[in-house]
């Protein structure tokens, strides 16, 4: 199923990388690398509870944190993937129209791993949780209400010191990492209480 999505995607990105080859939107082709990880991660999960393969895969002599591993690794495959997949695109792009240099694309690219590896992070407990269905509304309520809904970004916007935040930015992957690695064992604790 995931192999039928996949290639839908490549139509997709056959459509950005020519945008970002006419145009001067080599960032497209990074976010679009994230949004691709991501909605497979999704996808998979869906694919998972429609199936009922939880309740199967628990019958097999296969330990629950085991399962919830694979979970986590499916993610980071992903998101590796297709950031692997999408950087010869995006280097030949910024090289053709000599946007940024090397180290600002590779800042570009740490960036959205970390992000990648920080969405992973809240997704996977909150569907293992609650369910795609409600996990999906769960997190844009925790996330996206707040932020959007209370002026946060007009008010961070006006505040906010670049410099500064690229200090900071230096410091995401680490603090990715360790999210990830938190997520993880809160995912291990509920799926290991959770009854199928």
């Amino acid at each position: 199923m995931l192999s039928k999505q996949i290639k839908m995607m490549l139509i997709l990105f056959a459509f950005f990388m020519i945008i970002s080859l006419l145009t001067d939107m080599t960032i497209v082709l990074i976010i679009f690398a994230l949004i691709f990880a991501s909605l497979q991660l999704t996808t998979a999960f869906a694919f998972d509870e429609m199936s009922k393969w939880d309740k199967y895969a628990n019958t097999l002599p296969i330990d629950r944190k085991t399962i919830v591993q694979s979970k986590y690794v499916l993610g980071l495959i992903l998101v590796v993937g297709g950031i692997l997949i999408f950087t010869p695109f995006v280097y030949f792009s910024n090289e053709f129209h000599s946007q940024v240099s090397l180290l600002e694309l590779f800042k570009g690219f740490v960036l959205v791993l970390s992000i990648a590896l920080i969405y992973i992070s809240v997704t996977i407990p909150f569907f293992i949780k609650f369910g795609t269905q409600k996990g999906r509304i769960i997190i844009f309520a925790i996330v996206f209400i707040p932020v959007f809904g209370s002026g946060f970004i007009q008010y961070f916007l006006q505040t906010i010191d670049v410099n500064q935040l690229m200090s900071f930015i230096d410091y995401l992957p680490v603090g990715a990492f360790i999210f990830l690695l938190l997520s993880y064992f809160v995912s291990v604790k509920w799926y290991e209480q959770k009854e199928f």
